[in-house]
């Protein structure tokens, strides 16, 4: 077996194979969010004021809800990362949660349309925040998995203070979103 040594610990070749396919993963999810801004219908016979007003009412809530979804998936990706940088080593056990979370992932495509569509409906705002969380969580889940298990982290590159920043930021966005569906209840939008 090629192994390389970091830090003392033996990385498993094979791990880059599954960093590589969680960044397909996230790569295909934030372009297939950019695929769901629909474009208005042209209307014959308009002019450039009736564009812009076409493009501010109708292309506004499928734009915001890509801005936010590129945004929470480009954040798990690097706490992704993040998490990755001190696995050392892997077990089924670790690619099945891995998966699990690839799969709330590939999956926010659909949230984010669904939040575009009905903005104002509180439904998809809980859905839309339930997904975040959920995804949050199956990340804070690999991480505590592989975390526990000295053959699969190396813990003597990280002190503790870097131990608790990452749990910590594992759980802060599940606990954001949990809140924004307490504040769906009032508004929708400002969820």
């Amino acid at each position: 077996m090629n192994e390389r040594s970091e830090g003392g610990l033996k990385r498993d070749p094979d791990l880059d194979r599954i960093a590589f396919f969680s960044d397909g993963v996230f790569a295909i999810a934030i372009t297939l969010l950019v695929l769901e801004i629909r474009l208005p219908e042209p209307i014959p016979g308009s002019h450039a004021l009736s564009l812009l007003s076409a493009l501010g009412e109708e292309l506004w809530p499928d734009f915001y809800s890509f801005l936010i979804s590129f945004w929470f998936v480009g954040t798990l990706w690097m706490a992704h990362h993040r998490v990755f940088h001190f696995i050392r080593g892997y077990d089924r056990t670790l690619l099945v949660l891995n998966l699990f979370f690839l799969m709330w992932i590939v999956l926010l495509p659909f949230s984010a349309t669904l939040l575009s569509r009905f903005e104002n409906q509180q439904l998809a705002v809980i859905i839309y925040a339930t997904h975040v969380a959920v995804a949050e969580l199956a990340l804070a889940w690999v991480w505590r998995y592989a975390s526990r298990a000295p053959q699969l982290m190396d813990t003597r590159r990280m002190d503790s203070r870097q131990r608790r920043y990452n749990e910590l930021l594992v759980f802060a966005m599940p606990l954001i979103f949990a809140l924004s569906i307490g504040v769906s209840i009032i508004s929708p939008p400002a969820a």
